[in-house]
């Protein structure tokens, strides 16, 4: 069975996101594990998923912003090298395309390969992008 990581900032309009993910992907029959950021005791290591999902809200005032929270999180993981992600922000009327190139940018620094990227405004998108996605 594949299973997928979804690490995502605890905030109300990116849960609807992430249960929309989580939604589809268990509609294809693979296994979702879910982290907040900033509420993890151990360090957390990706060699046992086959993709991982990192996602932040969209964040200031003319967006362009990310959860600080997310960089201290992502340096505390383990196998992150190499490991296949996507990066994904939740919409918002300016900076959104900054804010997930931040993400990403997190990402590499872990030297994870980022296969995609992806803006969502609400569950149904982001449950869409699920379902079409092969994992």
């Amino acid at each position: 069975m594949k299973k997928i990581l979804i690490i995502h900032s605890a905030v109300e309009e990116l849960n609807e996101v992430v249960k929309g993910l989580q939604s589809g992907f268990e509609n294809q029959g693979v296994k979702v594990d879910l982290e907040e950021v900033g509420y993890r005791t151990r360090p957390l290591s990706f060699n046992k998923y086959d993709l991982v999902l990192v996602g932040s809200p969209t964040l200031g005032f003319f967006g362009g912003q990310i959860d600080n929270e997310l960089d201290s999180f992502l340096s505390d993981c383990k196998r992150t090298s190499g490991q296949h992600t996507i990066a994904f922000v939740s919409s918002k009327l300016l900076g959104a395309g900054k804010a997930v190139k931040k993400v990403m940018g997190k990402l590499e620094a872990q030297g994870c390969f980022v296969k995609d990227f992806r803006v969502f405004s609400d569950y149904d998108t982001a449950k869409d992008y699920a379902l079409k996605l092969e994992v």
